[in-house]
């Protein structure tokens, strides 16, 4: 169940939308440029304290909207109209070169060719259609998080002794990887994007979250147990969506 209501605060803050949802154990606060800022609340939470709990926020809101209209920017400087020439998976170590190839059609499917022994991507069909070309590249990189990354995070899984229920990649747009309460693990398909290393500590990183469900004191301990350059690794993530590339984004 969800119902909202925009409301308006400090000039210097982005208005914001309260979500009441029946799935929400806890009040949570997300930002996008899709949705804004969001304002997530239990079913019996007492909406006259939503004011406070984001001016108690404040500097949160206002330091990960700047990195928001920072990445905004960067994106839309990298002609995020364009077709890629090649995508470079950097977490495989491999770089596909792209072909397009006109053909006839009245559809907007396009066929995707993959040669692998070449790493070679042929698309066939009405390649002026863009944002056709995008949705197919894109579901090509999905198909090949869940043979690949999936594939990863059960080696992970097994040398680590941290077992998980099920894996399912997503396309989320501010989470790399995340672990719910069930051990169930979702990862972002962009993941094949950045550097090994980097994919590997957030593999181990969600694995840990099926022992500890937060980011207590418990929880680094363990992931340091298995990763001691985590605290680098994990500020990197910070700057990793610049790795994207941005038609994917756009």
């Amino acid at each position: 169940m969800t119902s909202g209501s925009q409301s308006l605060i400090n000039a210097d803050l982005p208005a914001y939308t309260v979500r009441v949802s029946d799935r929400a154990k806890s009040v949570r606060l997300s930002l996008s440029v899709e949705a804004g800022l969001e304002v997530v609340i239990p079913v019996d939470y007492d909406h006259h304290k939503v004011p406070e709990l984001v001016q108690k926020k404040r500097d949160w809101i206002l330091r990960n909207q700047l990195k928001l209209d920072q990445r905004e920017a960067f994106l839309q400087a990298q002609a995020p109209h364009e077709l890629p020439d090649s995508i470079k998976l950097r977490s495989l170590n491999e770089e596909w070169q792209i072909e397009y190839r006109q053909s006839p059609t009245k559809l907007r499917t396009i066929n995707i060719n993959e040669k692998e022994a070449e790493l070679r991507l042929i698309l066939t069909g009405n390649i002026a259609d863009i944002v056709a070309c995008k949705f197919f590249l894109k579901q090509w990189l999905i198909q090949k998080a869940e043979k690949d990354l999936c594939r990863w995070l059960h080696k992970v899984s097994d040398r680590a002794k941290l077992p998980y229920r099920t894996t399912a990649v997503r396309s989320q747009k501010t989470l790399w990887g995340s672990c719910s309460g069930n051990r169930n693990i979702s990862l972002n398909y962009k993941l094949l994007f950045l550097e090994a290393n980097v994919v590997e500590y957030v593999l181990l990183h969600e694995l840990c979250h099926t022992v500890h469900m937060n980011h207590s004191d418990k929880f680094w301990k363990l992931v340091s147990k298995f990763e001691s350059n985590y605290l680098i690794l994990d500020k990197s993530l910070n700057q990793a969506w610049k790795i994207i590339p941005a038609w994917l984004d756009f």
